[in-house]
């Protein structure tokens, strides 16, 4: 059983501990079976059910009612929004339907872990993501330090980059290209390094709300920034710079803006040199400015692969300027949870899909819903600020707004726990 060492001593039953771990597995979405809590309704339904039948005995232990006017007002508002989208495309299949059930899904399960642990949230996530962690290193280490490691790497289910070692751990296979200054990087439990990249710095953030910037008898942010190390993830370590700055900062007085400057310049300054963080960085955001590049090799494959033939994702960067496009093409209601209805799908390419989550917010739901979100979440920030030992309103807003550049994190219902924190939450009694 994993060990908790938490500044409030609080007990936990060992079912909510079970509960939350295999909440976490879903949420790193290894492997299609794992990705069927936020995918498709078809297909073997044990998968699907297993987080469902938890959250039902989570439930029965822990009885709580849904009878709340904040849940009832977020639902209705998104059945609204949800019947105005479906009457707008006048599409009613399966499929269709599954887009909305997964986001409706989402929220109620956040409503669940909201009244059943509350505040506790923050450090079980903590705990369960340092345990993960720590097989993470250490299986990582194996197969960089012994590479004839990889036969037996290869014998576990294959994923998009590598092998699922019991969902507990990813192989990345160098001849998938997961690999920086020929270095493996490191997945975690997640399908790719990137996405276990902003599970751990959301474990981060949890750390920093119950200790603050502290790193003596503080094993728990070693582990924490260990594993962000081996995943080489630019968002990951960009996160983590932001948050630091966020929780260095305690007063806007000279001594502290003397302290902050003396120990943050030079460690940006060094991740900045490395080959994932500044040329990458700049590249990119180079990129963005003019994607017009880009339309050659869309009108390209548009002639010579068959329509809806998957060939890549567009970086989050240059994704964000065609979300804006999306945006500005459906304003009011978005073009919806399905990409297919998008401004991009349907007028520029069916061959891409777009990486970035954080416009997209906007793009899916329009601006009404989509801003609805955003205040919600400004409020989560607030309010867990206020029920932390260490108290930073920007915290949980900054580190999910940065996650959501790259990736989709909002219908992930462990995300969407922490985002929905500020209306579902029990307020703390310390």
């Amino acid at each position: 059983m994993i060990i908790f060492n938490i500044r409030r001593k609080k007990e936990y039953n060992r079912y909510s501990i079970f509960y939350m771990f295999v909440m976490i597995i879903y949420m790193a979405q290894a492997t299609p079976e794992t990705s069927r809590m936020v995918a498709s309704l078809s297909g073997n339904p044990i998968p699907f059910l297993i987080p469902i039948v938890l959250t039902f005995i989570l439930c029965r232990k822990n009885p709580i009612t849904f009878n709340n006017k904040k849940l009832f007002i977020v639902i209705i508002l998104y059945l609204i929004w949800t019947i105005c989208s479906l009457v707008k495309y006048g599409i009613y299949t399966t499929e269709e339907l599954s887009y909305h059930f997964f986001m409706i899904y989402a929220i109620i399960i956040a409503y669940i872990h909201n009244k059943v642990f509350g505040y506790k949230i923050v450090p079980i996530y903590e705990n369960i993501m340092v345990f993960l962690c720590k097989i993470a290193i250490w299986l990582w280490a194996i197969s960089v330090l012994v590479p004839a490691s990889s036969f037996i790497f290869r014998l576990f289910p294959e994923t998009t980059y590598g092998n699922s070692i019991l969902y507990l751990f990813t192989w990345m296979d160098p001849a998938k290209g997961q690999v920086y200054s020929g270095i493996l990087r490191n997945a975690g439990c997640s399908w790719e390094p990137g996405r276990f990249a902003i599970m751990v710095t959301l474990a981060m953030f949890c750390n920093l709300c119950q200790n603050g910037v502290k790193f003596k008898k503080n094993k728990n942010i070693w582990w924490l920034i260990i594993a962000l190390i081996t995943t080489q993830s630019t968002t990951g370590f960009a996160s983590a710079l932001i948050l630091y700055t966020i929780f260095l900062i305690k007063k806007f007085n000279l001594k502290y803006i003397f302290i902050l400057v003396m120990v943050m310049v030079p460690i940006i300054y060094g991740l900045f040199q490395l080959d994932f963080m500044g040329d990458k960085i700049t590249d990119r955001l180079t990129n963005a400015q003019d994607v017009s590049r880009l339309y050659e090799q869309f009108d390209y494959y548009n002639a010579n692969e068959d329509e809806g033939t998957y060939l890549g994702s567009i970086d989050r960067f240059e994704a964000m300027t065609f979300e804006w496009m999306n945006l500005i093409h459906d304003p009011i209601l978005g073009y919806g949870r399905n990409s297919k209805h998008s401004f991009f799908y349907t007028d520029i390419t069916t061959n891409y899909v777009l990486a970035n989550g954080l416009v997209k917010i906007l793009s899916n739901y329009g601006f009404l819903l989509g801003l609805f979100f955003f205040f919600i979440l400004i409020k989560s920030s607030i309010n867990l600020a206020k029920d932390s030992y260490e108290k930073r309103t920007l915290g949980l807003f900054s580190v999910l707004c940065l996650s959501a550049i790259s990736y989709q994190i909002l219908s992930i219902p462990i995300f969407t726990t922490f985002w929905f924190y500020g209306i579902f939450r029990t307020p703390s009694k310390s």
